[in-house]
């Protein structure tokens, strides 16, 4: 019992999954290296947000590296000696990678197992483009400028050209990023229904919400055009709902400082943010009102983040881009001071004591 009890706590002490069977390998050969090491960094988006970093013995150029995947990530590696030479690919469950040239987008080769007999056709289609930007590097900025607008374009064509050829393999999932922001939701449209929902569900998903977010805000950009809102000007009404979809107007509100905080529930510094936001609005209560602005969320996400947190303030939430767009808010949290009388007095980007500071010399 007592060497039972014994292997028990040595089993405790080993690392999560070391009886994990891996299910990718990687190895390779780096042209002009010797003894290094390579370091390896993918992002796990479910369930939730992890950054994986991984360092290789890399020997007389050669190395080795395998891993335990649930979907298939995008990542990168460069060499611990020549860290600004870095290379962007995919990590894909199921699969062997064999690697060799070198870690820049010019000279990668891909081989192995199926998916990455496909990804070397795919960095094939890219490779003449990567070096005409390479060789644009030496122009002057104008030319240069000129230059990878031109060959953005053709790549973009070439690339959905791709993907609509090659709908059913895995590999031309990671073109989506690659084709013109307004065609992207289209090219994603196009992979069959094995390739969309299989190993790279998660990085489309990813993909998906990104260009659906770059959309909207396209589309609430050309709405306002430069009708926006400057310090010193008069507030416009949010014409947004609250919890109950009533549409709350600040008018309703004159007579009270506002503050207008630009939020959403999977911002981490927004949350981290409502400690203290609540220490203010307890403080000032009887000449302040908070109104949340729940932004780039689902109505679903917002109401439970609000339950969750607690959250004492009035709510209402931003379906169109439309709001942000008019006071400019170019990052989250974003706060935004209203005077009693209606007017713009300041804003702050950020979760940052200035704006505690403005409102204890303001009110």
């Amino acid at each position: 019992m007592k060497h039972y009890r014994r292997f028990l706590l040595l089993l405790a002490m080993l690392p999560v999954g070391t009886f994990a069977k891996d299910n990718f390998k990687m190895t390779g050969k780096i042209d002009g290296v010797g003894n290094d090491t390579l370091c390896i960094e993918y992002v796990i988006l479910q369930p939730q947000k992890q950054i994986v970093k991984r360092k290789i013995v890399v020997k007389n150029g050669e190395f080795s590296f395998s891993a335990k995947l649930h979907d298939a990530y995008m990542g990168l590696m460069h060499l611990k000696s020549k860290p600004q030479e870095t290379l962007y690919t995919y990590f894909v469950p199921d699969e062997e990678a064999i690697f060799s040239g070198r870690l820049n987008s010019v000279e990668e080769h891909w081989s192995g197992s199926t998916f990455y007999q496909q990804y070397e056709r795919v960095t094939n289609l890219q490779r003449p483009f990567n070096i005409e930007f390479a060789a644009a590097r030496n122009e002057p900025d104008s030319i240069r400028e000129l230059k990878n607008i031109d060959i953005n374009n053709r790549s973009h064509s070439v690339n959905m050209k791709y993907i609509e050829e090659h709908p059913d393999e895995d590999a031309t999932a990671t073109l989506v990023i690659n084709v013109r922001y307004d065609q992207a939701l289209t090219a994603i449209g196009k992979l069959t229904p094995e390739v969309r929902n299989g190993r790279m569900k998660s990085e489309l998903d990813q993909n998906e919400r990104m260009f659906t977010l770059v959309m909207k805000e396209v589309a609430a950009r050309n709405a306002v055009k430069n009708d926006t809102v400057t310090i010193g000007g008069q507030v416009p009404e949010l014409g947004l709902k609250d919890l109950d979809g009533n549409v709350l107007e600040l008018k309703s509100l004159r007579g009270k400082y506002v503050v207008l905080d630009f939020w959403g529930s999977w911002c981490t510094w927004c949350i981290k943010g409502f400690p203290k936001l609540k220490e203010y609005y307890a403080k000032y209560k009887d000449r302040l009102e908070i109104v949340g602005i729940d932004c780039n969320d689902t109505a679903e996400k917002w109401a439970a983040a609000v339950k969750k947190h607690k959250v004492p303030w009035l709510h209402v939430r931003s379906e169109d881009g439309i709001i942000e767009q008019k006071f400019r808010v170019t990052g989250y949290p974003y706060k935004v001071l209203i005077s009693p009388d209606g007017i713009v007095l300041n804003a702050f980007l950020g979760e940052t004591d200035d704006f505690y500071k403005y409102l204890d010399t303001t009110l």
